[in-house]
């Protein structure tokens, strides 16, 4: 049976992958890969070979094609295909395109998004709606909450995750999930005891045999079933809808609350990054950007409280007693470190690369300037 063209080709790439990525993966590939090919046989069917391929229509037309998706699926499908081209390229395939087809120029700007944690109040109404509850569905969003955790990486928790680690001392042992990698996050009095109230509601469920796909999950309701993500979406809409907020309450935004927490708390960069499972500082960054909120706040309280103690008059001076005086260099001196400060804070706050490299190069001259001043002194 003769295939149809380009699919042999796909077929040999994929299966010399196959050994060492995941499933999934593969299947990703696939499917990108296919539809790439499905494109170019529909506009221009008498293409045979990869290597025939050209920057112009070829290339330009499908990254046109692509224009209907996202920013973030458009370049996972970008980087897929040039991937690709540079694997045959690299192992000499009779089959390999052109060099230089696409480069990072044919990606779009990356989306930013920050983590968009619960407001306090509403933070602490939802935990108290939780333990009001008391249910398996309530209870599983609490150690979301309490933990961290990606949704998937709480429901694939065995059945021995919490461990010991000293007297009255617990860590929960997250197995290998998104980052393909175990980590071990520390556990505190309240969370210890929620685990336990868990493990026992397991314990009494009603006396089933369990399926053997299912015997070693923790996270199993009473009838045991293993909720599904769908689930605990639903109940976590279901069990807040009472408190008429206008914010969009879904269980990753626990993490993103668990975060910013800890960030907010004080927690180093590094450890933040270990705790929720992190494989590049860059993700945990955010956090500790949206608790530069706090900082800016606590530093805009702190203008207001100088300027009302500027405010207040020293006691005059006897007519015999000269008023000291401060040389005009040194008066110039404290107000460009006024002005430097000021400027670095707003470097930090800027989520604009862009506008965040230009302060920084306004505030590396000043400090330049600032420093000849102090040699006048």
């Amino acid at each position: 049976m003769k295939l149809i063209p380009f699919q042999q080709t796909i077929d040999h790439y994929l299966r010399r992958w196959n050994p060492t990525l995941r499933p999934s993966t593969i299947i990703g590939k696939r499917y990108v890969l296919t539809g790439f090919a499905a494109y170019l046989r529909k506009h221009d069917p008498q293409l045979q070979s990869f290597s025939q391929i050209q920057r112009s229509p070829h290339i330009d037309g499908w990254l046109e094609h692509l224009l209907y998706m996202k920013p973030s699926s458009r370049n996972i499908t970008i980087r897929m295909v040039r991937l690709f081209f540079e694997d045959l390229i690299h192992w000499q395939w009779v089959e390999a395109p052109p060099a230089g087809l696409l480069d990072d120029q044919d990606l779009s700007p990356d989306e930013f998004y920050l983590p968009k944690p619960l407001p306090p109040d509403l933070d602490q109404a939802m935990q108290r709606a939780l333990i009001e509850a008391n249910t398996f569905p309530a209870m599983g969003l609490l150690l979301l909450r309490y933990t961290g955790m990606r949704l998937g990486e709480m429901m694939d928790l065995p059945l021995n995750a919490m461990e010991s680690s000293g007297p009255d001392t617990y860590t929960l042992r997250v197995p290998v999930g998104k980052t393909r990698s175990e980590r071990l996050i520390p556990l505190d009095a309240r969370t210890v005891a929620l685990i336990q109230r868990i493990m026992e509601q397991r314990a009494s469920r009603r006396k089933t045999k369990l399926p053997k796909h299912l015997a070693h999950y923790l996270m199993l309701n009473p009838f045991g079933r293993h909720l599904s993500q769908q689930g605990y979406s639903f109940n976590i809409k279901r069990l807040t809808a009472h408190l008429n907020t206008t914010e969009h309450i879904h269980c990753h935004r626990l993490r993103h609350t668990f975060a910013t927490e800890m960030a907010r708390a004080g927690m180093p960069v590094p450890a933040l990054m270990k705790l929720m499972g992190h494989k590049t500082p860059k993700m945990t960054l955010y956090y500790v950007e949206v608790a530069q909120v706090d900082v800016r706040k606590a530093y805009d309280e702190a203008l207001v409280q100088l300027r009302l103690m500027h405010t207040i008059q020293p006691p005059a001076l006897p007519p015999h007693a000269p008023m000291p005086t401060q040389p005009a260099i040194q008066q110039g001196a404290n107000l460009m470190a006024t002005t430097i400060a000021r400027l670095e804070h707003l470097r930090r706050d800027t989520h604009e690369p862009a506008e965040a490299k230009r302060l920084l190069r306004l505030v590396k001259r000043l400090r330049k300037t600032a420093h000849d001043f102090k040699d006048l002194l």
